[in-house]
Parts: C-alpha cells; structure tokens; sequence
C-alpha cells in the first residue's frame, strides 16, 4: 500500500496510508491546498490534485431525500459536507516557492526544504548597497538642479515681462505679472519635486524622484513611479526595501554593506 506524507508548517508529517488521508480531508483536517506527496521520493503536489481526496459538492438533486412512502410529500435534507475547521484554515500554508538547491517546492514558513535540508533562516547574506548613483553623476545633477532653480524662474520673468510690456505699454505693470509668473512657476516647480521624491521613497529612489519632478514637473512624477532602485537578494532575487533585516522571499539573515559608488 503506498504511503502519503503532507507538509504542515515546517514539518512533514507521515507515513500515513490513503485511507488516513481520505478521512483527514473529510473531516477538514487538511485544507485542499496543502503540499502531499506520494511515498518519501515523490512529487510535491496540492491535495486536490490527489484523485478522490476531495469530493465533488452535492448537485440539488442529491441534497434532497424523497420519502418512499405511498402519499408522502414529506423531504428528508440531506446533510451537508463537512466545513473545514477554523484551525486548519489558521495552519494552511501559504504560497509555495522553489528551493533554490533541489527546485521542490516548499511552504514560504518552512524554515528547511524538507527534501534537500536547504536552511532558509539560518542563512546569513551580505549585500552591498552604495546609493541611487554614482558620485560623479550626483555631483553633476547637483549643479545641474541648482543652474536649473535659479536659472528657469529669471528666464520666466524676463520672457513674461518682454510680453507684458508689449502688450500693456505699462512697465510697472508688466513687471508685477513677470514676477508673480515667476513665483508660481517657482512654487510648482519645487513642489513637483517634493512630490517625485514622496513618489520614489518607497522604491529607494528618493533623489530620483525629486529630481524628476525638478526638471519635468508634472511628468516627471509619472515617470518616478516606474524607478526602482531597491537592491535584489543575492539567494532569490526578491526585492529589499528599507535595508531589510530578512529576505521577505527566503527568509534569509542580510548583512547590508553600505558604500561609496564611484563608478
């Protein structure tokens, strides 16, 4: 008779026969989406892929009982499935995600892959963060920015006052339209920027986002919300934000190793 094992939380649990686990699914001791497998070689597979485990919900003519006795209308209910308990619910694992050594997959709160001893926790990585960008390309945009906030609010105001003049033939009045022009350009731009390194934070790309917002306004914000400058987990490749202590992926122990970019 083969025998089935099933993963719950960080233990594998079994041998057990097919019988033990058609009565563990009926009484809803085991969710449909628990990892079993069929002998201690064997594939790792959800429970309802398992022919027969899980049964098909009662159609409406199997829900109801007729009484077979002459001039009866009385109808029997027939009763329900079993519901599967709060508890199971509480202990299904969540989503799978492969080994990085033997590519089985394992439960995402499994501390070792129960087929290769793989430990996930216990693992120590160091990643290597140096910024957004190198130094030279700071430097470069710092003086970039600051040209571009002291430089664009004078060319506003001399070309809205170049029209004014024109048009009204009253400097003074001319003047104070450039300088008000030049002010809400002022305030919108500094503000977009505030907005594009708000947008880019998340991402770690803070300077990204407010440089962006700088020098493109408004659609500069559009394009901040497309960075990504978060560093990747050297084991599985997630995404680390915030200089993380543990990999959200694997589970794995980060060392970060903060340093100067100058290429």
């Amino acid at each position: 008779m083969a025998q089935w094992y099933y993963q719950l939380g960080n233990e594998v649990v079994g041998p057990v026969s097919r019988d033990d686990l058609q009565r563990m699914a009926e009484e809803g001791e085991i969710s449909p989406d628990l990892p079993v497998r069929e002998g201690a070689e064997g594939p790792w597979m959800a429970a309802s892929q398992v022919d027969g485990l899980f049964r098909e919900p009662a159609g409406p003519i199997d829900a109801l009982a007729l009484d077979e006795s002459p001039g009866s209308s009385a109808v029997e209910e027939v009763e329900p499935p079993p519901v599967e308990s709060a508890r199971s619910r509480a202990r299904s694992p969540l989503s799978l995600r492969p080994c990085t050594d033997c590519g089985e997959m394992v439960s995402q709160h499994a501390a070792a892959c129960p087929n290769c001893g793989r430990s996930f926790r216990d693992m120590s990585l160091a990643v290597p963060y140096g910024g957004e960008h190198p130094v030279p390309v700071w430097v470069f945009f710092t003086l970039l920015a600051l040209a571009f906030i002291v430089a664009s609010p004078l060319g506003i105001h001399w070309a809205v006052n170049g029209v004014a003049t024109s048009a009204l033939r009253d400097e003074g009045a001319a003047s104070a339209i450039a300088l008000l022009v030049a002010a809400i350009h002022t305030v919108s731009m500094l503000s977009c920027a505030l907005l594009g390194g708000a947008v880019g934070a998340p991402r770690m790309a803070y300077w990204t986002g407010l440089l962006l917002g700088l020098f493109f306004g408004p659609l500069g914000l559009f394009v901040a919300l497309a960075i990504d400058k978060r560093p990747q987990c050297p084991n599985c490749f997630s995404r680390l934000g915030g200089l993380a202590r543990e990999c959200p992926g694997c589970r794995a122990r980060l060392t970060w190793t903060r340093g100067v970019r100058w290429y």
